[in-house]
């Protein structure tokens, strides 16, 4: 179950899941462990990100994943429950930067820096249309 808690200022949110086993490595092969994959860590992230500030884009915007750095400094086991805090940084033209701590309790777990770009909706559709 994933909730969603959005912060009062426009500019924050904290996303809390918990792990399940399609979340972990271990469903891209054995030879990977049984624990929260960067993928997945990252996903809960950019979701994080574009709720923080989805109450104030225009209609017909949305907000697309440009970059990331990630640093994924302990494993989260399946059962753990992950809280997402992501928060603007600052806004330069349609480019959004964020900071997102990932804790399991009180410790991080994970730090990711992340930037999205605010774009037309209808017109990414259609040039995923064309390709």
């Amino acid at each position: 179950m994933t909730e969603l808690a959005l912060g009062a200022d426009g500019r924050s949110a904290t996303l809390t899941r918990i792990v399940t086993t399609h979340d972990t490595a271990a469903t891209f092969g054995p030879d990977f462990p049984a624990a929260a994959s960067t993928p997945f860590v990252l996903g809960l992230a950019e979701v994080a990100c574009h709720s923080a500030i989805a109450s104030r884009l225009n209609d017909g915007e949305i907000t697309v994943g440009m970059r990331a750095l990630i640093e994924h400094l302990m494993p989260s086991r399946v059962g753990t429950s992950l809280a997402v805090k992501a928060r603007l940084i600052r806004r330069t033209r349609n480019r959004l930067y964020f900071h997102v701590e990932v804790s399991d309790g009180d410790a991080v777990v994970a730090r990711v820096n992340h930037v999205r770009a605010v774009v037309d909706r209808a017109r990414l559709q259609a040039r995923i249309e064309a390709t």
